[in-house]
C-alpha cells in the first residue's frame, strides 16, 4: 500500500513538473512571438517613414526640374542670335545632367538607408534568438 501511495505521489509530482515546464515553454514562445511581431511592426514603420521620405524627395526633384524647364524655355524665347541659343541649350543640358546624377545618387543613398533601418529591428530579434 505504501509503495502504491509513493508511486502515486511520484506520478503527481512528475505531472506537476511537466505542467510547469509546459507553461514556462509556452510563456517563452509567447514572449518570443510578441518580440518578433513588435520587431516586424517597427520594421514596417521604418520602411513606411523612409519610403515617404523618398517620395517627398522625388516630388521636390520633379518640381525643381519643371521649374528649370520653364526657365530654359524663357531663355530660349529671349535668345536672339543662334550662338546664344546653342549656349543656353548646352548650359541647360549640363545642368539637367548634373541635377539628374545628383538626384539619383541621393535616391540611392535613401534606398540604402531604408534597407538598413527597416531590417535593423528584425536583425536585433534574430540575434537574440
Amino acid at each position: 500500500m505504501r509503495k502504491a501511495k509513493r508511486v502515486s505521489q511520484k506520478r503527481t509530482q512528475v505531472a506537476r513538473e511537466a505542467q510547469h515546464q509546459a507553461k514556462r515553454r509556452g510563456r517563452k514562445h509567447q514572449n518570443a512571438a510578441t518580440s518578433e511581431l513588435n520587431a516586424a511592426n517597427r520594421s514596417v514603420g521604418e520602411f513606411n517613414n523612409d519610403f515617404r521620405e523618398i517620395a517627398n524627395e522625388m516630388n521636390e526633384y520633379s518640381i525643381r526640374s519643371l521649374e528649370n524647364v520653364f526657365r530654359a524655355w524663357q531663355q530660349f524665347l529671349d535668345a536672339r542670335p543662334l550662338r546664344q541659343v546653342v549656349e543656353y541649350q548646352t548650359r541647360c543640358a549640363q545642368n539637367a545632367y548634373e541635377a539628374y546624377v545628383t538626384e539619383f545618387s541621393r535616391l540611392g543613398d535613401l534606398y540604402i538607408s531604408l534597407t538598413r533601418r527597416a531590417s535593423e529591428p528584425l536583425r536585433q530579434v534574430s540575434r537574440r534568438s
